[in-house]
């Protein structure tokens, strides 16, 4: 559940309410997207417990598919995955700011969320990094102000009215079709986390039983919060008020409880962006980090400063493209989902598919736990992550043509990394 619950359900919705006409519609992706996430945490719990230590996705992929596609999983975090996220959630953030300051002398949103990134940017490249405690208040912050924002629109139901008129409202997308798949890329974005199962899933007593059980019980709690969510958002709202908003739980606080509440709502969402954004910078420059280690990779991204004892130049390198990728979108948060949702998906479905591969070619190795459903389930998850990739091309073509320019040119990178450091090449099956 914690790693599911981040920043993206303060925002998404939005998202999903201008992709599609209908509240019903809306309910139906994000439905949808919960079973997909419940798919995937029961194929990757197989993966966690037979390599518990391994290091999650980029090993399961190398050790089924080879160094190649594993290396990609890597160059597409720099450029694409963990930047485009870290662009679309500093936007988000700037959404929020706009109700307590003007952004426009600022220099607006763009401005705003480029500075974030600059500033968490420049933080980590000192080496100051947030303690487990300040962490952990802004995990509580986040998920208290969903469940109060839930319980809250809940218990007020009946007294909130119907939605207010909205002037100029978004239209949804042309065809329903195009609607859907714009949707589920901002779904998709949300319900990311489960993965994280992986670096316990070793550890688990009798992991053929409680595995199920904890994901069954976990993702059906997630499901609930963000159907709940959306329901008192689209009641409060509407559609139309919903697919307007920039900052859509305080402007749904507003209606519940005034302005009051409306501040609230803000400073703890405000809060959970800054969480999410700072721990991106701090864990993700570490992937390009071990890949320079490896030798795949720039060398320079294998520094480490010598008084900050921080990867800086990874980190910099991070926080300059994910800047970049603000100004090449416009600031487009849909753009910029479609960037992220196009690449990660790629590899969630290749990781996924690594269990069909290694039950061949692996047979003997020690399985705490077997997928359930297997190989429907698993199977299931990987058409499902196939359909987010054409999803992604369909809601935003020009980013998803970038995206797929840029793994390109990262298959360029491997081979002139392996000639550099004279890494012999492998076959696929050889990993």
């Amino acid at each position: 559940m914690g790693g599911i619950i981040g920043s993206g359900i303060f925002f998404t919705p939005t998202e999903t309410a201008r992709a599609l006409p209908t509240a019903r519609l809306v309910f139906l992706v994000w439905a949808v997207g919960g079973v997909v996430a419940l798919a995937g945490a029961l194929t990757y719990a197989e993966l966690g417990a037979m390599m518990p230590d391994a290091g999650g996705a980029y090993v399961y992929i190398r050790e089924a598919f080879g160094k190649l596609p594993a290396f990609l999983y890597g160059w597409m975090a720099l450029l694409s995955i963990g930047t485009g996220a870290l662009a679309a959630v500093a936007l988000g953030f700037a959404g929020y700011a706009a109700r307590f300051v003007d952004l426009t002398p600022l220099g607006g949103p763009i401005v705003v969320a480029a500075a974030t990134i600059a500033v968490l940017t420049a933080t980590n490249y000192f080496g100051i990094k947030p303690g487990a405690l300040v962490q952990n208040v802004l995990a509580v912050a986040k998920i208290a102000a969903l469940a109060a924002l839930i319980l809250g629109g809940f218990a007020l139901w009946a007294k909130i009215g119907a939605p207010l008129p909205v002037a100029d409202a978004p239209a949804p997308r042309a065809s329903l079709a195009s609607g859907l798949a714009a949707a589920f890329v901002a779904v998709l974005f949300t319900i990311g986390g489960w993965q994280q199962m992986n670096m316990v899933a070793g550890e688990i007593r009798d992991p053929a039983r409680t595995i199920p059980r904890a994901l069954a019980l976990g993702i059906a709690i997630v499901i609930a919060c963000y159907l709940g969510a959306n329901a008192v958002y689209l009641h409060a709202l509407g559609r139309d008020g919903l697919a307007a908003s920039s900052a859509v739980a305080a402007d749904t606080a507003t209606r519940l409880v005034g302005s009051v509440g409306a501040t609230l709502i803000s400073v703890a969402a405000m809060l959970s962006i800054l969480g999410f954004v700072n721990v991106v910078i701090l864990a993700t420059p570490r992937i390009f980090f071990a890949m320079a280690k490896d030798g795949v990779f720039l060398q320079a991204a294998a520094r480490v400063h010598p008084r900050f004892g921080s990867p800086h130049v990874s980190v910099v390198i991070m926080g300059v493209w994910a800047i970049a990728l603000l100004v090449i979108t416009g600031g487009r948060i849909g753009d910029l989902l479609s960037g992220v949702v196009f690449a990660d998906w790629i590899f969630f479905g290749l990781g996924a598919a690594s269990v069909f591969v290694l039950r061949r070619t692996r047979p003997d190795a020690p399985r705490p736990y077997r997928a359930w459903g297997y190989p429907i389930v698993p199977g299931f998850f990987v058409v499902a992550a196939m359909f987010g990739i054409v999803s992604a091309y369909v809601a935003s073509l020009r980013t998803s043509l970038l995206g797929t320019a840029i793994l390109l040119v990262g298959v360029g990178m491997f081979y002139v990394a392996q000639h550099r450091h004279r890494v012999p090449r492998t076959s696929p099956g050889e990993g």
